[in-house]
């Protein structure tokens, strides 16, 4: 009895010992219900339906922001499911993204603020760019790390565009010690090394669009997005 115990009790101090080199993993799922309360900026709507989130611009827009209330951590893996539903649709992913000074409250141009304007304000932000369906502005997809309205980290572009219109596309964005990467239905489109990346910071998704004498509306239904840490 007494080896019984005895065996017992080193099993269990080998599996204490054994996981303490381990770190826990977690996971954040972002509902629908959840992103449609994210802050916003320029002119759009959300509407819920189902397990999906409808997002477009209205009148007047020059591409509609949703920005996360919370700064991530530094290393993550962010998966969702996202469809186009018009041929004018942009689908851009910033990440990392911190302004000067930092803070909890993240500040947005005014309502009166011009394309120009917007443009400035983005550019003055540390983050980076992953903009993957760009067809209508006559743009490849590409990737970039934004230090400074005058220093880009890196540039990268694609040879051609990835997407359709009205299809489900499973897209991961990771970022991990100095190695950041875009996964498209499985498909690696870009894998950077970054040796001086940056710390955590807020997520945003944005849609923009062209328009022309026939005006067609950003639009896209986002689902399943899951933030994963180590």
């Amino acid at each position: 009895m007494k080896k019984n115990t005895k065996l017992t009790l080193l099993a269990l101090i080998g599996a204490m010992l054994s996981g303490c080199g381990q770190t826990s993993s977690k996971e954040v799922q972002i509902t629908p219900e959840e992103l449609a309360t994210w802050q916003t900026f320029d002119k759009g709507k959300t509407t819920i339906i189902g397990n999906e989130l409808i997002v477009e611009e209205i009148e007047g827009s020059n591409g509609y922001f949703l920005i996360s209330p919370k700064l991530f951590e530094k290393d993550f893996i962010l998966s969702y499911k996202v469809k186009a539903l018009s041929e004018s649709t942009v689908l851009i992913n910033l990440f990392s993204v911190t302004q000067e000074g930092g803070g909890e409250v993240f500040a947005l141009p005014t309502k009166t603020t011009t394309p120009q304007e917007v443009w400035q304000w983005r550019t003055q932000m540390k983050h980076y760019n992953l903009t993957f369906n760009n067809r209508s502005h006559g743009i490849k997809p590409f990737f970039f790390k934004n230090n400074s309205p005058y220093s880009r980290g890196f540039y990268q572009t694609l040879p051609e565009n990835v997407m359709e219109v009205g299809h489900w596309y499973a897209v991961e964005i990771g970022k991990k010690a100095n190695r950041l990467w875009f996964k498209l239905n499985d498909t690696t489109y870009f894998d950077i090394e970054d040796c001086n990346p940056f710390a955590g910071g807020r997520l945003i998704f944005r849609i923009s669009g062209t328009t022309g004498e026939n005006v067609i509306f950003a639009k896209a239904a986002y689902k399943d997005i899951v933030i994963s840490y180590e």
